[in-house]
């Protein structure tokens, strides 16, 4: 069975052809769209379409936003996707929508453990739910439980919530953000742009001089997250290795309070765009730390297994299980690892 799957995000769009046999699932064709190019999904998929003889039975998508009855509002583009329309204009009958997150989890399930980087193998109870975040273009959140011997995703829009500062350099970060947003959330800064606003943060802090380099590779136009990234990683600039520093911390931290939210006792996994390009700067100890200082419950989260998925098809992976499992599940009614996607 042939699957057209897709991961919506407010910077990239994904589109793949996925294929399900006896063997597993394989990717046959995957192609990757800038967003904001498009007035929408539907002339993106048009265009992957194109080239196809034979178009796949069904397709699903994951899309960076809440889901409602068959409708999305993707959260950081104008873009308004809606099942019926997109079937028509695609020529696929069956087509579904997913919370990016709700198909994130649902492609935990399909991960190889060459597919991921054990941060804290802890002590995972089988049967304990499971928690997902992942910061990219913004911060997405959900849960996997184990209900009647099989799976349910709970999804989440946590990532918009107040984000709670912990000391006061994060107490000047919270008045520096209301006084530009007018209000401070874990998205604002658990993302791409927020690498850039600790940054600038920072600066207005008077932590250090502003490396010529750094500017010039601002004032070029690269991406800010990646300049941050890179200069930060390498330690050759004061500002950007604290910036990320201080990322990597409130980034453990907010794992933690999903941790504790879900009481994920099964795992909890770092996904999203930005975690595998940072990997060496979450693989040091400041991240479980802030992951699992929070009395308490030091011991509770000290046993819970910490994993940051390496595989940016996550998303695409869980989007097509969900689709085939789903139109499988009339048929096998009795198959126990059937997940039924929860579309909010």
């Amino acid at each position: 069975m042939r699957v057209l799957a897709g991961d919506i995000g407010g910077t990239k769009t994904a589109v793949a052809i996925v294929k399900f046999s006896a063997r597993g699932l394989a990717f046959e064709r995957l192609e990757r769209y800038p967003s904001a190019d498009y007035a929408g999904l539907e002339p993106i998929v048009e265009e992957f379409l194109s080239s196809e003889r034979v178009k796949p039975s069904v397709a699903a998508f994951g899309v960076a936003g809440p889901v409602r009855a068959g409708t999305a509002k993707v959260t950081k583009l104008p873009w308004r996707i809606e099942e019926r329309r997109l079937a028509r204009r695609i020529g696929i009958a069956r087509v579904s929508l997913l919370n990016d997150f709700v198909a994130a989890a649902l492609g935990l399930l399909h991960l190889t453990p060459r597919q991921v980087c054990v941060l804290a193998p802890g002590r995972p109870d089988p049967l304990g739910p499971i928690g997902i975040l992942g910061a990219g273009t913004g911060l997405g959140e959900a849960a996997l439980l184990q209900i009647g011997g099989r799976y349910e995703v709970i999804p989440s829009e946590g990532g918009h919530a107040d984000f709670g500062p912990r000391n006061p350099i994060e107490d000047r970060l919270v008045v520096f953000l209301r006084e530009k947003f007018g209000r401070a959330s874990r998205d604002r800064i658990l993302s791409g742009g927020g690498l850039v606003l600790l940054y600038q943060f920072l600066l207005s802090e008077g932590f250090a001089r502003e490396n010529r380099f750094v500017r010039s590779a601002f004032e070029r136009g690269d991406d800010g997250a990646a300049v941050v990234s890179r200069f930060g990683l390498s330690g050759k600039d004061r500002l950007c290795r604290k910036a990320l520093e201080m990322f990597v911390s409130i980034y453990g931290s907010e794992a933690g309070n999903l941790a504790l939210q879900y009481r994920a006792t099964g795992g909890v996994f770092v996904a999203g765009g930005i975690a595998a390009k940072i990997l060496p700067a979450i693989r040091r100890p400041a991240f479980l730390r802030a992951f699992r200082e929070k009395p308490p419950m030091e011991q509770l989260l000290a046993a819970i297994p910490v994993r940051v998925v390496r595989d940016p098809r996550l998303g695409l992976i869980g989007a097509a299980a969900g689709a085939y499992f789903t139109t499988i599940e009339t048929t096998r009614p009795s198959r126990k690892t059937i997940v039924r996607p929860t579309r909010s």
